[in-house]
């Protein structure tokens, strides 16, 4: 246990024993998960967060909520120094925690391939989606990585070959397709497969890759000589 995670149990300790704190030392930090089951079977990691309490207030302690969920303090009640509970999954930001909580991403997440859960999740709530693919939730294992791609770049028209996870000039030449029609400008520093370039692809609406119109062939046909043929009237026999 860190020395952070020791002052802060013992401060939780305190408020749920003595009831009303009237005096405690300010102070603020990142949140951080502390499993104060640790070792049962089961057992899911409660989140510990410490706050400033304003200037002009002294610090309270004060149960929050029912079990073990963890609740924000509404407007004009007391702003509680130390928060112990679960957040609920996606209310990470009401509770200033910048990444998703475990809990959150094993409800959210969703697989690489599943286009389906993919569209539904961007349109239903696109601030999850976003942290859900930056913070790295929906990468594709590292084996499947290339594969991952070349699907993507299929999908949109912009990879024309067969999916076999090898990366060669056909996969290269098909991210300077696909950057080519996205209408953001964006560019990109190369054509090697990465989980930075997946996520930029599946972040981006999808686009359509304009097929080459077929170069029409010309047969040259040898030239034909003509022949002249000539008609030959049969005389009569004289009398």
């Amino acid at each position: 246990m860190s020395g952070f995670s020791r002052v802060a149990f013992l401060s939780v300790a305190c408020a749920l024993s003595w009831g009303t704190v009237t005096h405690a030392q300010s102070f603020a930090a990142e949140p951080i998960d502390f499993d104060v089951d640790a070792g049962a079977s089961g057992s899911e990691p409660l989140l510990i967060a410490a706050y400033r309490p304003p200037a002009d207030a002294l610090p309270q302690f004060a149960a929050q909520g029912t079990g073990r969920d963890a609740v924000v303090t509404l407007a004009g009640l007391p702003t509680p120094s130390i928060i112990l509970g679960r957040v609920e999954p996606g209310q990470e930001a009401a509770f200033g925690i910048t990444t998703l909580l475990p809990g959150t991403v094993e409800e959210m997440a969703f697989a690489w391939d599943n286009l389906e859960a993919r569209n539904r999740m961007r349109d239903e709530d696109p601030e999850m989606f976003r942290q859900l693919i930056e913070q790295g939730h929906i990468d594709p294992p590292e084996a499947q990585l290339n594969v991952a791609l070349q699907t993507e770049l299929q999908r949109m028209d912009c990879y024309r070959s067969g999916i076999d996870g090898a990366w060669g000039p056909g996969s290269r030449r098909s991210v300077t397709a696909y950057f080519g029609e996205r209408e953001d400008g964006k560019s990109w520093p190369d054509q090697q497969p990465s989980n930075d370039l997946f996520r930029t692809i599946i972040m981006y609406p999808d686009v359509e890759c304009e097929r080459a119109a077929p170069v029409a062939r010309t047969t040259t046909r040898p030239a034909t000589t003509q022949r002249s043929t000539t008609t030959r009237r049969a005389t009569a026999p004289p009398p």
